[in-house]
C-alpha cells in the first residue's frame, strides 16, 4: 500500500529538484552561450575547434551518459509497472 503523504512528499520533492536544475541549467547555458560568441569574436578558428572538442568529449563521455540515462529509464520502468515499495 502506498502511504498517500510520502507520496505527496515525494512528488514535491521531485519538483523541487526538477526546478532547481532548470534554473541551474538555464544560468550555465546563458554563461556557456556568452563564453562561446566572446571567443568567436576573439578567435575565428574558434567554431572549427569547438566542434572537434565536441565530439572527442561526446565520444569520451558516451559510455558514462548512456549508463546513466539507462539507470533513468528503470527507474522510470519500476515506477510505471507499480513497483513503488
Amino acid at each position: 500500500m502506498i502511504n498517500e503523504a510520502n507520496l505527496r512528499d515525494a512528488l514535491l520533492a521531485f519538483t523541487a529538484d526538477a526546478k532547481s536544475n532548470y534554473v541551474m541549467f538555464s544560468a550555465l547555458n546563458t554563461e556557456i552561450e556568452a563564453l562561446r560568441e566572446t571567443v568567436r569574436a576573439l578567435d575565428p578558428t574558434f567554431a572549427d575547434v569547438m566542434a572537434q572538442k565536441t565530439k572527442e568529449i561526446e565520444a569520451k563521455n558516451a559510455a558514462i551518459v548512456q549508463a546513466v540515462i539507462a539507470g533513468y529509464d528503470e527507474k522510470f520502468r519500476i515506477l510505471t509497472e507499480g513497483y513503488v515499495c
